[in-house]
């Protein structure tokens, strides 16, 4: 907010003019004001003690005032420089980023606090210090319900004020964003739920906003590396070979699982901790330890559509599984690392994996909280 009183080719006189105080020191510009805001049941005033008020204007935080010449906070327009402000009658602040009507006159003021009086036929968009509404140009407003507005719908209550938030119509749930707008295909997360509205803008689901570690699914191709598209292109490769369209993800992930247990050679070591890099080098070189092995799935996974979830072993953080979700929506363990002792772990539950970390040693603990629990 800047007033010309401010810029350097100002008047000497009016720069006394509007910051002149009746005695005392004035400070100005970015510097804070000694002083108080008032109100004796008259009006307001600024005292800087005493004896000493302010006259002109005055910026508080972010509210702007102007001090008549008897200290008081002035009511209703001010002119300067062929510009009119707007002092509230309640509180004596200028107004700003308002359109309402006074005087029978629709006044339009901007962030600056510059009016701008529109034509009696008006029709548009106006805001009052309580929200937005639309006038017609009859001078009537539109209220109680739905109404589109350049392509986009808005809601208006029976006092004729736009609705934003979520609100219940005809049985359906909608959400209007902080411009009153309707939103549509598109989810939003609110206290800890996620709301999914369909392309009517009614709500079609509601969940609560996923608690564990990230689901790794497929991202678009041009959100991808060169790396990460020739690890897919290796992937599909494999796939096309082990699956097809008629089967699950249970039947999917057990070809998978067969397929890098039959494959693969346990080297005990492997080339980096960035699984679509080890990834790579495991689809080249067929060996490598517990997080080539992992990172191979994943790859696998994503690419069969088959959502999975990096775990790791928590007394060491030095084993790597997945958890892979099945077409009923529930999770289950899928480890194709080789043991010496041998097993099959794929689509293993958590008391499965539980009871066999406990009997070997502790290799299959993990964080539960970190994970969706399996059936």
């Amino acid at each position: 907010m800047q007033f010309d009183y401010l810029k350097t080719e100002c008047s000497m006189k009016k720069w006394m003019l509007l910051l002149t105080v009746w005695t005392g020191i004035l400070l100005f510009g970015t510097e804070a004001y000694a002083g108080q805001l008032i109100y004796d049941g008259v009006g307001h005033y600024y005292a800087y003690d005493e004896n000493t008020y302010h006259v002109g204007w005055l910026q508080l935080g972010d509210d702007w005032y102007y001090f008549e010449e008897n200290g008081y906070a002035r009511h209703g327009w001010v002119t300067e420089d062929g510009k009119d402000y707007f002092l509230s009658y309640l509180d004596s602040k200028m107004v700003v980023d308002l359109t309402f009507t006074i005087d029978g006159v629709i006044c339009r003021f901007d962030s600056d606090g510059v009016c701008t009086r529109l034509p009696g036929d008006y029709e548009g968009w106006m805001k009052n210090e309580v929200t937005w509404y639309y006038r017609l140009s009859d001078g009537t407003f539109l209220g109680d319900g739905w109404h589109l507005i350049d392509d986009t719908w808005y809601y208006f209550d029976d006092e004729e004020y736009m609705v934003t938030g979520m609100i219940t119509d005809g049985g359906e749930t909608y959400y209007l964003d902080e411009d009153g707008a309707m939103v549509h295909d598109v989810s939003l997360t609110f206290d800890d739920m996620i709301y999914t509205f369909g392309s009517s803008g009614a709500l079609i689901k509601k969940e609560k906003v996923w608690p564990y570690k990230e689901i790794a699914v497929d991202i678009p191709d041009e959100e991808k590396s060169d790396l990460r598209k020739t690890v897919d292109g290796m992937a599909d490769s494999i796939l096309s070979a082990i699956t097809n369209s008629t089967m699950n993800r249970r039947q999917k992930a057990e070809a998978i699982y067969a397929w890098v247990r039959g494959n693969f050679r346990y080297t005990g070591h492997s080339a980096t901790r960035d699984w679509v890099e080890e990834a790579y080098q495991g689809f080249r070189k067929r060996h490598g330890d517990c997080y080539t092995y992992f990172s191979v799935s994943q790859a696998l996974l994503i690419r069969a559509g088959i959502p999975c979830i990096e775990v790791c072993r928590s007394t060491d953080n030095d084993h790597w599984w997945n958890l892979v979700q099945s077409d009923s929506g529930n999770w289950y363990h899928f480890d194709t690392t080789p043991r010496r002792l041998g097993g099959y772990f794929c689509m293993w539950t958590d008391q499965q994996m539980h009871d066999y970390s406990v009997s070997h040693g502790n290799c299959f603990e993990f964080d539960r909280s970190l994970y969706p629990p399996t059936p």
